[in-house]
């Protein structure tokens, strides 16, 4: 909560020198030109005021080497250097103030919305990414219990093997196989099960299901490829 207090009175600081200045030098009579480019300035600073208070430094994909908070600066200097130009010149007409601003503006929409697509993109991919390594993550984990829990020799055997399969797996998965990989998840937990009853032979026949079906699994995705 302070350092926001303290961002926002950072922020202030700009507003208050501009407008500051602005009324000093120029008064409170200006054509509908300048207006528009005062308008304009102040629209592009409160845009990157919220983008870096609310957008969390490197949470944003790079959009040509640009993040959100790249685009928003740029946009802001390029408006601030345009609407001082603007502010000087003081035309009567207002019509060539509002369209450059106007277009400029437009091209910062245009690079915003990109942005946050190739945002919501990265976001779709790391929370696939993370689906597809959860079925490896969770049967490893599982088998290497079991593996501690079983003393027969070659029960204990079986389980490693089904263990060395699913660690090299491919970690990328697809639709296709969602359901065997639920099967196989299903089975370990039944595998756990049998395992702490300490039944040996039911341990050995289950290992080999889930071996079956790991490969499977596996056969299944290289045939996807």
């Amino acid at each position: 909560m302070k350092k926001n207090v303290l961002s926002t009175i950072v922020y202030l600081v700009f507003l208050i020198i501009f407008n500051l200045i602005f009324y000093m030098l120029g008064g409170t009579e200006h054509p509908a030109s300048v207006w528009i480019s005062y308008v304009f300035i102040h629209i592009a600073y409160l845009l990157l005021v919220c983008t870096t208070l609310f957008v969390r430094k490197g949470s944003n994909a790079a959009l040509f080497g640009m993040t959100l908070n790249s685009i928003s600066g740029v946009y802001f200097v390029v408006e601030l250097i345009v609407g001082i130009i603007f502010i000087k010149v003081a035309s009567e007409s207002y019509k060539a103030p509002l369209i450059v601003q106007a277009v400029i503006a437009a091209v910062y929409v245009v690079l915003l919305i990109a942005n946050i697509q190739a945002n919501d993109s990265t976001a779709d991919s790391v929370e696939r990414h993370e689906l597809e390594v959860k079925y490896l993550k969770e049967a490893a984990m599982i088998l290497k219990e079991v593996m501690g829990m079983v003393d027969d020799k070659t029960a204990n055997k079986k389980v490693e093997k089904v263990y060395d399969l699913i660690q090299s797996s491919p970690a990328k998965s697809n639709r296709n196989v969602a359901d065997l990989e639920f099967q196989i998840i299903s089975e370990i937990e039944q595998l756990r099960m049998i395992a702490s009853g300490g039944d040996a032979e039911a341990v050995g026949m289950c290992a080999d299901k889930i071996y079956r079906l790991a490969g499977e699994r596996n056969r299944q995705l290289k045939l996807g490829n």
